[in-house]
């Protein structure tokens, strides 16, 4: 019973364990976001998250995403996660 308890907190834990940043401007109209998800294998479900905020965040101003870069890492075997990065403009 408490073998099955701790393996139960350690995948309640995991399945929290999100680094996301939110929008942050990085200066000159340009903002970036970035995403690592402990449970994920792919970036590209990451990213396109990313850009999903990134569109409700310049829509709310009236602005249509323009994306300037783009990045992910998909996870390893050895130990990376899965992460992402965009940096957009809002016209």
């Amino acid at each position: 019973m408490r073998k099955s308890m701790i393996i139960a907190a350690v995948a309640l834990g995991l399945a929290g364990c999100a680094s996301k940043t939110g929008i942050v401007p990085i200066g000159d109209g340009l903002y970036m976001a970035s995403n690592m998800d402990y449970m994920a294998w792919s970036s590209g479900g990451i990213k396109a998250e990313l850009f999903k905020e990134a569109n409700e965040f310049c829509s709310k101003q009236g602005k249509a995403l323009k994306p300037v870069n783009s990045k992910g890492e998909d996870a390893t075997l050895s130990g990376r996660y899965a992460s992402a990065e965009v940096q957009f403009r809002c016209e």
